[in-house]
C-alpha cells in the first residue's frame, strides 16, 4: 500500500512514531498501528501528543522575527536520526565531505539516506575536506560538523569504524554513488522505502525534507545567535531574500545573474506576495560589492545584509581555495554570516536565488513545499537544472 501524506503530516508521523517508542525493531508492530491511527483517528494517541509538541515550540517572537521563522528558530521537534541502530553490521558506510559546506551537506544528506536505506551505520569522513584544513596547523579545525552542528552519523573513531577498517569493510557513499546514480538523488515524484525508519513508499522530496530536519541540527547557541542577528535585520516584518553567489562560481562556466534580474523578479513578487508594498529585502551574498548596485538601482527600497557589518574574509566573493589561509576566528566569522544568510533564505516570505549554487538547493529543502514562494533565476549554463532534483 502506498502511504501518501503531506510534509506536515509526515513530520507529525515521525514525531508520533518516536513518542510511541517505535524503533527499527518495533516498526512492524507499532508502525502499522500508527499508520492506521493516522488515517482513521488523527486526533488521538501519539499523534495528539505530537501535535501538542508542535504547538508548544519556543516562539520566534523573542528573536523579533515573523512567523515563518518559527521552525528554524526553535529547538527541533523531531528526534535526531538513530545512527547507532543499524541492522547490517557487515559493513560501515563512509560519507566524505567534499567541496563547500552546502555541497558537502547535500552529499552527506543523500549519503545518510542511502545508509538508512541499506540499514547500515555510517560516519562522516572529514579527512579530505578543505573546510577545516589550514596552512597554519594551529588554525585547522578537526571537525566542521562538530564545531557547528549536532553529531551526524557515528563517530569516525568509534570501535565500529575501527573494526570495519581493520576488516576492509568500509563502503564509500560519495557523490558518484548518491548523485551520479540518478535514483539516489531522491528526485521529485519518485518513491522509496526506508524500512529502518518506517518510511514506506515515501516521495523523494518529502524524504529529503524530513531527513534534513532529523540530520542537520545547528547547535543551540549557533541557532540562537543566527536568529538574533536575522531579527536585528528584519525587525519582525515579513521580508524577501535575494541570494547572490559569485566568487569562484565564475570558474565553473556559469554566467552570473544580473542585478536587474533580481529587481525585475522582485517587482513581480511585491505585487503577487506583498500587496504592492515593498518589503525589507535581505541580500545573502558572498560578494558585498553588489549592495551598492542594488541601492543605486532602487534608492527607496530597504536592502539589509550581513555585508553591512565589518568583514574579515570573503568580502568580494567566496573561493574555497582561500580557506586554507584563514584563522579559526575568520572561519567562525564566515559561518556566522553564512548561517544568518541561510536562515534568511529559508524563512523569507519570498526567495529569489540562482541555480548554480548548492546553497539554493539546501534552502529549498529548508523551506515549506509551496513553490510559488521560491524563484530561481535562469542564466546561461543552467538550462538543464531543475527543482525536481
Amino acid at each position: 500500500m502506498v502511504f501518501n501524506r503531506s510534509r506536515q503530516t509526515l513530520l507529525l508521523f515521525t514525531l508520533a512514531t518516536y513518542l510511541s517508542g517505535a524503533t527499527s525493531d518495533t516498526v512492524e508492530s507499532k508502525g502499522h498501528s500508527l499508520r492506521r491511527r493516522l488515517q482513521e483517528e488523527p486526533a488521538t494517541g501519539a499523534l495528539t501528543q505530537a501535535n501538542e509538541q508542535v504547538k508548544n515550540r519556543k516562539t520566534h517572537v523573542e528573536f523579533n522575527l515573523p512567523g515563518s521563522a518559527a521552525e528554524w528558530c526553535s529547538p527541533p521537534i523531531l528526534p535526531p536520526l538513530p545512527y547507532e541502530e543499524c541492522k547490517d553490521k557487515t559493513k560501515v558506510n563512509s560519507v566524505p565531505l567534499y567541496g563547500g559546506l552546502t555541497n558537502s551537506l547535500k552529499m552527506v544528506l543523500l549519503g545518510a539516506i542511502k545508509s538508512f536505506e541499506e540499514d547500515r551505520c555510517f560516519f562522516v569522513d572529514e579527512s579530505g575536506s578543505e573546510l577545516g584544513r589550514r596552512n597554519d596547523p594551529r588554525q585547522s579545525i578537526d571537525s566542521i560538523i562538530d564545531r557547528y552542528f549536532e553529531p551526524i552519523g557515528i563517530k569516525s573513531d568509534s570501535e565500529a569504524v575501527k573494526t570495519a577498517k581493520t576488516n576492509n569493510a568500509i563502503d564509500v557513499r560519495d557523490w558518484k554513488v548518491v548523485w551520479e546514480i540518478i535514483r539516489n538523488r531522491r528526485q521529485y515524484g519518485e518513491t522509496y522505502n526506508i524500512d529502518s525508519l518506517n518510511y514506506p513508499n515515501i516521495e523523494g522530496h518529502n524524504l529529503k525534507y524530513v531527513m534534513l530536519r532529523r540530520m542537520w541540527r545547528p547547535l543551540p547557541h549557533i541557532r540562537d545567535q543566527t536568529c538574533t542577528s536575522l531579527g536585528d535585520h528584519v525587525q519582525g516584518d515579513e521580508f524577501m531574500t535575494f541570494s547572490v553567489r559569485r566568487g569562484d562560481k565564475g570558474t565553473e562556466n556559469f554566467a552570473f545573474a544580473t542585478p536587474q534580474q533580481y529587481i525585475d523578479m522582485a517587482e513581480k513578487a511585491i505585487r503577487s506576495h506583498f500587496g504592492g508594498q515593498v518589503p525589507t529585502i535581505f541580500v545573502a551574498t558572498d560578494d558585498c560589492t553588489i549592495m551598492e548596485e542594488f541601492r543605486e538601482m532602487r534608492p527607496t527600497w530597504k536592502f539589509v545584509s550581513e555585508c553591512d557589518k565589518e568583514q574579515t574574509v570573503g568580502h568580494s566573493g567566496f573561493a574555497l581555495g582561500d580557506m586554507n589561509q584563514w584563522s579559526q576566528k575568520d572561519t567562525d566569522a564566515h559561518y556566522a554570516k553564512f548561517f544568518v544568510e541561510l536562515y534568511a533564505m529559508a524563512t523569507a516570505k519570498y526567495f529569489i536565488g540562482v541555480w548554480y549554487t548548492n546553497v539554493s538547493w539546501w534552502a529549498y529543502f529548508m523551506r515549506e513545499a509551496d513553490r510559488t514562494t521560491y524563484l530561481m533565476l535562469d542564466t546561461p549554463g543552467t538550462e538543464m537544472f531543475s527543482l525536481d532534483w
